[in-house]
Protein backbone atom coordinates (compact mmCIF):
# COMPACT_ATOMS: atom_id res chain seq x y z
CA UNK A 1 0.00 0.00 0.00
CA UNK A 2 1.44 3.37 -1.06
CA UNK A 3 2.11 6.13 1.43
CA UNK A 4 -0.71 8.17 -0.16
CA UNK A 5 -3.30 5.45 0.54
CA UNK A 6 -5.70 6.24 3.36
CA UNK A 7 -7.71 3.75 5.39
CA UNK A 8 -11.19 5.23 5.87
CA UNK A 9 -14.25 4.18 7.87
CA UNK A 10 -17.78 5.49 7.30
CA UNK A 11 -20.75 4.79 9.60
CA UNK A 12 -24.46 5.45 9.11
CA UNK A 13 -26.69 7.12 11.67
CA UNK A 14 -25.71 6.57 15.30
CA UNK A 15 -28.91 7.84 16.96
CA UNK A 16 -27.30 7.67 20.38
CA UNK A 17 -25.93 4.12 20.02
CA UNK A 18 -22.43 5.20 21.01
CA UNK A 19 -21.65 1.99 22.89
CA UNK A 20 -22.19 -0.11 19.75
CA UNK A 21 -20.35 2.45 17.63
CA UNK A 22 -17.29 2.65 19.84
CA UNK A 23 -17.06 -1.10 20.40
CA UNK A 24 -17.30 -1.95 16.72
CA UNK A 25 -15.06 0.83 15.43
CA UNK A 26 -12.35 0.23 18.03
CA UNK A 27 -12.37 -3.51 17.31
CA UNK A 28 -12.07 -2.97 13.55
CA UNK A 29 -9.33 -0.44 14.09
CA UNK A 30 -7.44 -2.84 16.35
CA UNK A 31 -7.66 -5.74 13.88
CA UNK A 32 -7.40 -3.99 10.51
CA UNK A 33 -6.13 -0.49 11.28
CA UNK A 34 -4.94 1.94 12.06
CA UNK A 35 -7.59 3.92 10.19
CA UNK A 36 -6.98 7.56 9.32
CA UNK A 37 -10.52 8.75 9.96
CA UNK A 38 -14.17 7.86 10.54
CA UNK A 39 -16.99 9.82 8.86
CA UNK A 40 -20.58 9.80 10.17
CA UNK A 41 -23.03 11.41 7.71
CA UNK A 42 -26.21 10.59 9.63
CA UNK A 43 -28.05 11.56 12.79
CA UNK A 44 -25.74 11.30 15.79
CA UNK A 45 -27.94 12.17 18.79
CA UNK A 46 -30.79 9.81 19.72
CA UNK A 47 -33.97 10.26 21.71
CA UNK A 48 -31.98 9.72 24.90
CA UNK A 49 -29.62 12.71 24.93
CA UNK A 50 -27.83 11.29 27.97
CA UNK A 51 -25.75 9.10 25.66
CA UNK A 52 -24.60 12.23 23.76
CA UNK A 53 -23.65 13.87 27.03
CA UNK A 54 -21.78 10.68 27.91
CA UNK A 55 -19.81 10.93 24.67
CA UNK A 56 -18.91 14.53 25.44
CA UNK A 57 -17.93 13.65 29.01
CA UNK A 58 -15.63 10.83 27.91
CA UNK A 59 -17.78 7.85 28.88
CA UNK A 60 -17.48 6.59 25.29
CA UNK A 61 -14.17 6.81 23.47
CA UNK A 62 -13.28 6.36 19.81
CA UNK A 63 -9.74 5.37 18.81
CA UNK A 64 -10.16 6.77 15.28
CA UNK A 65 -10.38 10.54 14.49
CA UNK A 66 -14.10 10.99 13.86
CA UNK A 67 -15.96 13.68 11.92
CA UNK A 68 -19.70 14.21 12.34
CA UNK A 69 -22.46 16.34 10.85
CA UNK A 70 -24.90 18.53 12.79
CA UNK A 71 -28.46 18.08 13.96
CA UNK A 72 -31.20 16.71 11.71
CA UNK A 73 -33.90 17.57 14.27
CA UNK A 74 -34.67 20.95 15.78
CA UNK A 75 -34.65 19.53 19.31
CA UNK A 76 -30.99 18.53 18.92
CA UNK A 77 -29.74 21.84 17.51
CA UNK A 78 -28.82 23.42 20.89
CA UNK A 79 -26.29 20.66 21.53
CA UNK A 80 -24.23 21.83 18.54
CA UNK A 81 -24.55 25.60 18.94
CA UNK A 82 -22.00 25.89 21.75
CA UNK A 83 -19.29 23.65 20.28
CA UNK A 84 -16.04 25.61 20.08
CA UNK A 85 -13.72 25.07 17.08
CA UNK A 86 -15.63 21.91 16.20
CA UNK A 87 -14.24 19.91 19.16
CA UNK A 88 -16.93 17.68 20.68
CA UNK A 89 -14.57 15.54 22.71
CA UNK A 90 -11.25 13.78 22.19
CA UNK A 91 -11.07 12.39 18.64
CA UNK A 92 -14.57 13.66 17.71
CA UNK A 93 -14.98 16.77 15.54
CA UNK A 94 -18.18 18.52 14.43
CA UNK A 95 -17.54 19.65 10.84
CA UNK A 96 -20.06 22.49 10.87
CA UNK A 97 -23.04 23.70 8.86
CA UNK A 98 -21.49 23.19 5.43
CA UNK A 99 -18.13 23.47 3.77
CA UNK A 100 -15.11 21.62 2.45
CA UNK A 101 -12.68 20.05 4.91
CA UNK A 102 -9.24 19.21 3.54
CA UNK A 103 -6.98 16.93 5.55
CA UNK A 104 -3.21 17.13 5.73
CA UNK A 105 -3.16 14.08 3.44
CA UNK A 106 -4.95 16.07 0.73
CA UNK A 107 -8.34 14.36 1.16
CA UNK A 108 -11.18 16.79 0.33
CA UNK A 109 -14.49 16.19 2.12
CA UNK A 110 -17.54 18.27 1.14
CA UNK A 111 -20.34 18.22 3.70
CA UNK A 112 -23.70 19.77 4.51
CA UNK A 113 -25.46 19.23 7.85
CA UNK A 114 -29.13 18.81 8.58
CA UNK A 115 -32.21 18.50 6.38
CA UNK A 116 -33.36 20.65 3.49
CA UNK A 117 -35.52 23.62 4.44
CA UNK A 118 -37.97 25.47 2.24
CA UNK A 119 -35.34 27.91 1.04
CA UNK A 120 -36.36 30.53 3.58
CA UNK A 121 -35.92 28.42 6.70
CA UNK A 122 -33.93 29.90 9.55
CA UNK A 123 -34.07 26.71 11.60
CA UNK A 124 -30.52 25.73 12.65
CA UNK A 125 -31.07 22.08 11.68
CA UNK A 126 -32.04 23.04 8.10
CA UNK A 127 -29.88 23.96 5.14
CA UNK A 128 -31.07 26.21 2.31
CA UNK A 129 -30.36 27.05 -1.32
CA UNK A 130 -27.84 29.61 -0.11
CA UNK A 131 -25.93 26.94 1.81
CA UNK A 132 -25.92 24.71 -1.26
CA UNK A 133 -24.74 27.54 -3.51
CA UNK A 134 -21.91 28.40 -1.13
CA UNK A 135 -20.83 24.75 -0.93
CA UNK A 136 -20.89 24.43 -4.72
CA UNK A 137 -18.79 27.56 -5.08
CA UNK A 138 -16.30 26.44 -2.42
CA UNK A 139 -15.98 23.04 -4.09
CA UNK A 140 -15.47 24.54 -7.54
CA UNK A 141 -12.28 26.26 -6.37
CA UNK A 142 -10.71 22.84 -5.81
CA UNK A 143 -9.61 20.39 -8.48
CA UNK A 144 -12.21 17.82 -7.51
CA UNK A 145 -13.97 16.51 -4.39
CA UNK A 146 -13.01 13.13 -2.96
CA UNK A 147 -15.98 12.53 -0.65
CA UNK A 148 -19.39 14.15 -0.19
CA UNK A 149 -21.37 13.37 2.98
CA UNK A 150 -25.02 14.32 3.47
CA UNK A 151 -27.64 13.16 5.95
CA UNK A 152 -30.30 12.88 3.24
CA UNK A 153 -30.51 10.99 -0.04
CA UNK A 154 -30.47 12.77 -3.40
CA UNK A 155 -33.53 12.21 -5.57
CA UNK A 156 -33.42 10.02 -8.70
CA UNK A 157 -30.24 8.25 -7.63
CA UNK A 158 -31.83 4.88 -8.53
CA UNK A 159 -32.32 5.76 -12.19
CA UNK A 160 -30.57 3.27 -14.53
CA UNK A 161 -30.26 0.59 -11.82
CA UNK A 162 -32.52 -2.16 -10.50
CA UNK A 163 -34.72 -0.86 -7.69
CA UNK A 164 -34.11 -2.48 -4.28
CA UNK A 165 -36.87 -4.56 -2.74
CA UNK A 166 -37.04 -2.38 0.38
CA UNK A 167 -38.40 1.17 0.60
CA UNK A 168 -35.93 4.01 0.12
CA UNK A 169 -36.22 7.75 0.81
CA UNK A 170 -37.70 9.94 -1.93
CA UNK A 171 -34.58 12.07 -1.87
CA UNK A 172 -33.89 15.77 -2.29
CA UNK A 173 -33.56 17.21 -5.84
CA UNK A 174 -31.26 19.95 -4.55
CA UNK A 175 -28.80 17.29 -3.37
CA UNK A 176 -28.95 15.66 -6.80
CA UNK A 177 -27.91 18.98 -8.30
CA UNK A 178 -25.17 19.36 -5.69
CA UNK A 179 -23.75 15.91 -6.40
CA UNK A 180 -23.97 16.45 -10.14
CA UNK A 181 -22.22 19.81 -9.86
CA UNK A 182 -19.32 19.03 -7.52
CA UNK A 183 -18.89 15.43 -8.75
CA UNK A 184 -17.47 13.62 -5.69
CA UNK A 185 -15.79 10.28 -6.18
CA UNK A 186 -17.80 8.95 -3.22
CA UNK A 187 -21.16 10.13 -1.89
CA UNK A 188 -22.10 8.71 1.52
CA UNK A 189 -25.52 9.13 3.14
CA UNK A 190 -27.45 7.56 5.99
CA UNK A 191 -30.59 5.45 5.54
CA UNK A 192 -31.13 1.83 4.55
CA UNK A 193 -27.95 0.06 3.48
CA UNK A 194 -27.55 0.33 -0.28
CA UNK A 195 -24.59 0.44 -2.67
CA UNK A 196 -25.39 1.77 -6.10
CA UNK A 197 -23.44 0.83 -9.20
CA UNK A 198 -20.93 3.60 -10.00
CA UNK A 199 -22.14 6.24 -12.43
CA UNK A 200 -20.12 8.31 -14.88
CA UNK A 201 -19.84 12.09 -14.70
CA UNK A 202 -19.50 12.75 -18.42
CA UNK A 203 -21.49 12.16 -21.59
CA UNK A 204 -19.84 9.58 -23.77
CA UNK A 205 -18.58 11.03 -27.08
CA UNK A 206 -19.75 14.51 -26.04
CA UNK A 207 -17.56 15.34 -23.06
CA UNK A 208 -14.03 14.61 -21.96
CA UNK A 209 -13.89 11.38 -19.95
CA UNK A 210 -13.55 11.83 -16.21
CA UNK A 211 -13.88 9.77 -13.04
CA UNK A 212 -17.06 8.04 -11.87
CA UNK A 213 -18.98 8.44 -8.59
CA UNK A 214 -19.97 5.74 -6.11
CA UNK A 215 -23.11 6.31 -4.03
CA UNK A 216 -23.36 4.40 -0.73
CA UNK A 217 -26.05 4.54 1.96
CA UNK A 218 -25.36 3.01 5.37
CA UNK A 219 -27.81 1.80 8.03
CA UNK A 220 -28.15 2.81 11.66
CA UNK A 221 -25.55 1.61 14.17
CA UNK A 222 -26.70 -1.57 15.91
CA UNK A 223 -29.87 -1.87 13.78
CA UNK A 224 -32.10 -4.91 14.46
CA UNK A 225 -32.10 -5.99 10.81
CA UNK A 226 -28.32 -6.26 11.05
CA UNK A 227 -27.89 -4.42 7.77
CA UNK A 228 -24.48 -2.99 7.05
CA UNK A 229 -23.77 0.23 8.88
CA UNK A 230 -19.96 0.40 8.91
CA UNK A 231 -17.99 0.67 5.67
CA UNK A 232 -14.20 0.35 5.40
CA UNK A 233 -12.12 1.07 2.33
CA UNK A 234 -8.66 2.08 1.15
CA UNK A 235 -8.49 5.31 -0.79
CA UNK A 236 -5.91 7.49 -2.54
CA UNK A 237 -6.93 11.19 -2.68
CA UNK A 238 -7.45 12.60 -6.17
CA UNK A 239 -4.48 14.93 -5.89
CA UNK A 240 -2.19 11.88 -5.79
CA UNK A 241 -3.84 10.04 -8.72
CA UNK A 242 -2.98 10.49 -12.39
CA UNK A 243 -5.68 11.57 -14.85
CA UNK A 244 -5.31 8.25 -16.64
CA UNK A 245 -6.07 6.32 -13.45
CA UNK A 246 -9.01 8.57 -12.59
CA UNK A 247 -10.60 8.06 -16.00
CA UNK A 248 -10.77 4.28 -15.65
CA UNK A 249 -14.41 3.15 -15.60
CA UNK A 250 -15.61 -0.12 -14.01
CA UNK A 251 -17.49 -2.38 -16.46
CA UNK A 252 -20.79 -1.93 -14.57
CA UNK A 253 -20.69 1.89 -14.64
CA UNK A 254 -24.06 3.46 -15.55
CA UNK A 255 -25.13 6.77 -17.02
CA UNK A 256 -25.51 9.74 -14.70
CA UNK A 257 -28.83 9.28 -12.81
CA UNK A 258 -29.35 13.02 -12.29
CA UNK A 259 -29.80 14.01 -15.94
CA UNK A 260 -33.59 14.38 -15.66
CA UNK A 261 -33.32 16.32 -12.40
CA UNK A 262 -30.90 18.70 -14.09
CA UNK A 263 -33.24 19.14 -17.06
CA UNK A 264 -36.06 20.15 -14.71
CA UNK A 265 -33.78 22.54 -12.85
CA UNK A 266 -32.64 24.11 -16.11
CA UNK A 267 -36.27 24.63 -17.15
CA UNK A 268 -36.95 26.42 -13.87
CA UNK A 269 -33.85 28.58 -14.30
CA UNK A 270 -34.90 29.45 -17.84
CA UNK A 271 -38.23 30.69 -16.51
CA UNK A 272 -36.48 32.76 -13.84
CA UNK A 273 -34.18 34.24 -16.46
CA UNK A 274 -37.12 35.77 -18.38
CA UNK A 275 -36.11 39.14 -17.00
CA UNK A 276 -38.63 41.87 -16.62
CA UNK A 277 -38.12 45.61 -16.28
CA UNK A 278 -40.45 47.89 -14.35
CA UNK A 279 -42.64 50.16 -16.43
CA UNK A 280 -44.96 51.82 -13.94
CA UNK A 281 -46.68 48.94 -12.14
CA UNK A 282 -46.20 46.56 -15.09
CA UNK A 283 -43.29 44.32 -16.05
CA UNK A 284 -42.16 43.94 -19.66
CA UNK A 285 -39.93 41.18 -20.89
CA UNK A 286 -37.02 42.47 -22.93
CA UNK A 287 -33.82 41.37 -24.47
CA UNK A 288 -30.72 41.64 -22.36
CA UNK A 289 -28.29 44.51 -22.76
CA UNK A 290 -26.17 43.74 -25.80
CA UNK A 291 -28.99 42.08 -27.73
CA UNK A 292 -28.95 38.54 -26.29
CA UNK A 293 -31.98 37.01 -24.62
CA UNK A 294 -32.29 37.08 -20.83
CA UNK A 295 -31.60 33.42 -20.20
CA UNK A 296 -28.43 32.71 -18.31
CA UNK A 297 -26.29 30.62 -20.62
CA UNK A 298 -23.68 28.22 -19.35
CA UNK A 299 -20.39 29.04 -21.01
CA UNK A 300 -17.86 26.30 -20.58
CA UNK A 301 -15.23 28.54 -22.17
CA UNK A 302 -15.94 31.53 -19.90
CA UNK A 303 -12.94 32.88 -18.00
CA UNK A 304 -15.05 33.87 -15.01
CA UNK A 305 -17.56 31.05 -14.34
CA UNK A 306 -16.20 29.14 -11.35
CA UNK A 307 -17.24 25.85 -12.96
CA UNK A 308 -15.33 26.63 -16.13
CA UNK A 309 -12.02 24.84 -16.72
CA UNK A 310 -10.63 28.18 -17.94
CA UNK A 311 -11.12 30.12 -14.69
CA UNK A 312 -7.86 31.02 -12.92
CA UNK A 313 -8.72 29.71 -9.49
CA UNK A 314 -5.52 30.95 -7.90
CA UNK A 315 -6.94 34.49 -8.18
CA UNK A 316 -9.97 33.67 -5.99
CA UNK A 317 -9.89 35.34 -2.58
CA UNK A 318 -13.28 34.48 -1.09
CA UNK A 319 -16.45 32.69 -2.16
CA UNK A 320 -19.84 33.49 -0.72
CA UNK A 321 -23.41 32.83 -1.82
CA UNK A 322 -23.74 33.53 -5.53
CA UNK A 323 -20.60 35.70 -5.81
CA UNK A 324 -16.87 35.42 -5.39
CA UNK A 325 -14.10 37.93 -4.82
CA UNK A 326 -10.95 37.69 -6.93
CA UNK A 327 -7.78 39.63 -7.64
CA UNK A 328 -8.17 41.56 -10.87
CA UNK A 329 -6.05 40.30 -13.76
CA UNK A 330 -3.65 43.08 -14.71
CA UNK A 331 -4.67 45.04 -11.62
CA UNK A 332 -4.14 48.78 -11.26
CA UNK A 333 -2.83 48.09 -7.73
CA UNK A 334 -2.13 44.87 -5.86
CA UNK A 335 -5.38 45.42 -3.89
CA UNK A 336 -7.55 45.97 -7.00
CA UNK A 337 -10.19 43.22 -6.83
CA UNK A 338 -13.41 42.15 -8.56
CA UNK A 339 -16.83 40.93 -7.42
CA UNK A 340 -17.93 38.25 -9.87
CA UNK A 341 -20.95 35.89 -10.09
CA UNK A 342 -20.09 32.22 -9.67
CA UNK A 343 -22.51 31.41 -12.52
CA UNK A 344 -22.79 32.98 -15.97
CA UNK A 345 -24.62 36.33 -15.62
CA UNK A 346 -23.97 39.20 -18.03
CA UNK A 347 -24.40 42.20 -15.75
CA UNK A 348 -26.08 43.59 -12.62
CA UNK A 349 -29.30 44.22 -14.55
CA UNK A 350 -29.89 40.46 -14.52
CA UNK A 351 -29.20 39.77 -10.86
CA UNK A 352 -31.95 38.44 -8.63
CA UNK A 353 -32.45 40.19 -5.30
CA UNK A 354 -30.54 37.53 -3.34
CA UNK A 355 -27.62 37.80 -5.77
CA UNK A 356 -27.58 41.58 -5.47
CA UNK A 357 -27.57 41.16 -1.69
CA UNK A 358 -24.39 39.08 -1.97
CA UNK A 359 -22.82 41.83 -4.08
CA UNK A 360 -23.68 44.45 -1.46
CA UNK A 361 -22.19 42.33 1.32
CA UNK A 362 -18.85 42.23 -0.49
CA UNK A 363 -19.07 45.98 -1.20
CA UNK A 364 -19.66 46.85 2.47
CA UNK A 365 -16.75 44.65 3.53
CA UNK A 366 -14.38 46.23 0.98
CA UNK A 367 -15.41 49.76 1.96
CA UNK A 368 -14.72 48.97 5.61
CA UNK A 369 -11.37 47.32 4.85
CA UNK A 370 -10.12 50.16 2.67
CA UNK A 371 -11.42 52.89 4.96
CA UNK A 372 -10.02 51.45 8.20
CA UNK A 373 -6.86 49.67 7.09
CA UNK A 374 -5.75 51.69 4.07
CA UNK A 375 -7.24 55.14 4.75
CA UNK A 376 -8.72 55.02 1.26
CA UNK A 377 -12.08 55.53 -0.36
CA UNK A 378 -13.38 52.70 -2.55
CA UNK A 379 -14.52 53.17 -6.12
CA UNK A 380 -16.59 50.42 -7.75
CA UNK A 381 -17.20 50.32 -11.47
CA UNK A 382 -18.87 47.96 -13.93
CA UNK A 383 -19.19 47.98 -17.71
CA UNK A 384 -21.88 45.87 -19.42
CA UNK A 385 -20.63 46.74 -22.90
CA UNK A 386 -18.52 44.08 -24.67
CA UNK A 387 -18.60 41.64 -21.79
CA UNK A 388 -20.54 38.43 -21.29
CA UNK A 389 -19.86 37.89 -17.57
CA UNK A 390 -20.40 40.54 -14.90
CA UNK A 391 -17.32 41.99 -13.21
CA UNK A 392 -17.57 44.75 -10.63
CA UNK A 393 -14.12 46.29 -10.18
CA UNK A 394 -13.18 47.61 -6.73
CA UNK A 395 -10.21 49.99 -6.45
CA UNK A 396 -9.03 51.85 -3.32
CA UNK A 397 -8.20 55.51 -3.97
CA UNK A 398 -6.29 57.24 -1.16
CA UNK A 399 -6.74 60.79 0.15
CA UNK A 400 -9.46 62.02 -2.19
CA UNK A 401 -13.05 62.89 -1.29
CA UNK A 402 -16.06 61.53 -3.16
CA UNK A 403 -16.65 64.90 -4.83
CA UNK A 404 -13.03 65.06 -6.00
CA UNK A 405 -13.33 61.66 -7.65
CA UNK A 406 -16.71 62.51 -9.19
CA UNK A 407 -15.20 65.64 -10.73
CA UNK A 408 -12.54 63.57 -12.49
CA UNK A 409 -15.22 61.24 -13.91
CA UNK A 410 -17.14 64.28 -15.19
CA UNK A 411 -13.96 65.66 -16.78
CA UNK A 412 -13.38 62.44 -18.72
CA UNK A 413 -17.09 62.25 -19.62
CA UNK A 414 -16.76 65.67 -21.27
CA UNK A 415 -13.58 64.53 -23.03
CA UNK A 416 -15.47 61.67 -24.73
CA UNK A 417 -18.86 63.44 -25.06
CA UNK A 418 -20.56 60.84 -22.85
CA UNK A 419 -24.03 61.11 -21.38
CA UNK A 420 -23.99 60.81 -17.59
CA UNK A 421 -26.66 60.64 -14.89
CA UNK A 422 -25.92 61.10 -11.20
CA UNK A 423 -28.02 58.79 -9.03
CA UNK A 424 -28.30 59.45 -5.27
CA UNK A 425 -27.65 56.55 -2.90
CA UNK A 426 -31.32 56.12 -2.01
CA UNK A 427 -32.51 55.70 -5.63
CA UNK A 428 -32.49 52.55 -7.77
CA UNK A 429 -30.05 53.16 -10.62
CA UNK A 430 -31.39 50.19 -12.58
CA UNK A 431 -34.63 52.08 -13.16
CA UNK A 432 -32.62 54.73 -15.02
CA UNK A 433 -31.19 52.31 -17.60
CA UNK A 434 -33.52 51.71 -20.57
CA UNK A 435 -34.16 48.08 -21.53
CA UNK A 436 -31.57 46.80 -24.00
CA UNK A 437 -29.10 49.61 -23.30
CA UNK A 438 -25.51 48.91 -22.30
CA UNK A 439 -24.09 51.03 -19.51
CA UNK A 440 -21.09 51.94 -17.37
CA UNK A 441 -21.63 52.62 -13.67
CA UNK A 442 -19.28 54.04 -11.05
CA UNK A 443 -20.20 53.86 -7.36
CA UNK A 444 -18.55 55.79 -4.55
CA UNK A 445 -17.98 55.57 -0.81
CA UNK A 446 -21.30 57.28 0.00
CA UNK A 447 -23.09 54.95 -2.48
CA UNK A 448 -23.86 57.77 -4.91
CA UNK A 449 -23.52 56.58 -8.49
CA UNK A 450 -22.69 57.92 -11.92
CA UNK A 451 -24.38 56.04 -14.77
CA UNK A 452 -23.12 56.41 -18.34
CA UNK A 453 -25.43 55.13 -21.07
CA UNK A 454 -23.67 53.64 -24.07
CA UNK A 455 -25.07 55.33 -27.16
CA UNK A 456 -24.58 54.23 -30.75
CA UNK A 457 -23.80 57.84 -31.59
CA UNK A 458 -20.66 57.93 -29.43
CA UNK A 459 -18.10 55.17 -29.10
CA UNK A 460 -17.71 54.33 -25.41
CA UNK A 461 -14.04 53.79 -24.38
CA UNK A 462 -13.72 50.26 -23.01
CA UNK A 463 -10.97 51.25 -20.55
CA UNK A 464 -12.92 54.26 -19.26
CA UNK A 465 -12.95 53.22 -15.59
CA UNK A 466 -9.26 52.39 -15.50
CA UNK A 467 -8.38 55.55 -17.44
CA UNK A 468 -10.16 57.77 -14.92
CA UNK A 469 -8.65 56.11 -11.86
CA UNK A 470 -5.15 55.85 -13.37
CA UNK A 471 -5.17 59.54 -14.32
CA UNK A 472 -2.70 62.04 -12.87
CA UNK A 473 -5.54 63.58 -10.84
CA UNK A 474 -6.12 60.33 -8.89
CA UNK A 475 -3.71 57.34 -8.80
CA UNK A 476 -1.23 58.98 -11.18
CA UNK A 477 -0.33 55.82 -13.08
CA UNK A 478 -1.29 56.62 -16.70
CA UNK A 479 0.82 53.77 -18.08
CA UNK A 480 -1.42 51.24 -16.34
CA UNK A 481 -4.63 52.06 -18.22
CA UNK A 482 -4.53 48.81 -20.22
CA UNK A 483 -4.73 45.68 -18.10
CA UNK A 484 -2.58 43.86 -20.63
CA UNK A 485 0.31 46.18 -19.76
CA UNK A 486 -0.04 45.27 -16.07
CA UNK A 487 0.32 41.51 -16.24
CA UNK A 488 2.46 39.88 -13.57
CA UNK A 489 3.68 36.33 -13.03
CA UNK A 490 1.41 33.67 -11.57
CA UNK A 491 3.74 33.47 -8.57
CA UNK A 492 3.29 37.20 -7.91
CA UNK A 493 -0.48 36.87 -8.34
CA UNK A 494 -0.57 34.03 -5.80
CA UNK A 495 1.48 36.16 -3.38
CA UNK A 496 -0.86 39.16 -3.81
CA UNK A 497 -3.94 36.96 -3.27
CA UNK A 498 -2.43 35.51 -0.09
CA UNK A 499 -1.61 38.97 1.27
CA UNK A 500 -5.03 40.39 0.42
CA UNK A 501 -6.80 37.39 1.96
CA UNK A 502 -4.92 37.96 5.22
CA UNK A 503 -6.07 41.57 5.43
CA UNK A 504 -9.62 40.78 4.29
CA UNK A 505 -10.44 37.79 6.46
CA UNK A 506 -11.70 39.76 9.46
CA UNK A 507 -14.06 41.73 7.17
CA UNK A 508 -15.15 38.79 5.00
CA UNK A 509 -18.98 38.58 5.24
CA UNK A 510 -18.91 34.95 4.14
CA UNK A 511 -16.27 33.78 6.58
CA UNK A 512 -17.57 30.69 8.39
CA UNK A 513 -16.41 30.22 11.96
CA UNK A 514 -17.04 26.49 11.67
CA UNK A 515 -13.91 26.28 9.51
CA UNK A 516 -15.14 25.47 6.03
CA UNK A 517 -11.67 24.56 4.91
CA UNK A 518 -9.28 23.13 7.40
CA UNK A 519 -6.54 20.66 8.01
CA UNK A 520 -6.07 17.80 10.42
Amino acid sequence: MSKETLKILVAGSVQGNFKQLCTRVNNVNSKSGPFHLLLIPGQVIGDDVETWLGLRDGSFKLDVPTYILGATKQVHSPYFSHIVDGEVTENVTYLGRRGVYTTTNGLSIAYISGVYGDGMSNEPHCYTETDLNILQAQSSVLNGIDILITSQWPSDVLRYVKKPEFPVPDGIPQLSHLANTIKPRYHFVSGPYYERLPYRNHKILHEKATYCTRFISLGCAGNKAKSKWLYAFNYVPMKHVTDEELRKQPLETTENPYIEVEKEKNKEEDKKQQHFYSVGDKRKMTTAPGGTDGREKKKESCWFCLKSPNVEKHLVISVGGSMYLALAKGALRNDHVMIVPTNHIKCQQFLESSQQDDVEKFKRALRTLNRTSKKSTTVFFERSLSTSHMQIQAVPVPRYSVNDIKDVFYTFADKYNLEVQEIPADEDWKEMVPPGCDYFIAEFENQDKLVFLCSQKVRFPLQFGREVLASEELLNMPRRVSWKECKISKEQEEHDVKQFRKSFIEFDPFKVDDSDSDSD
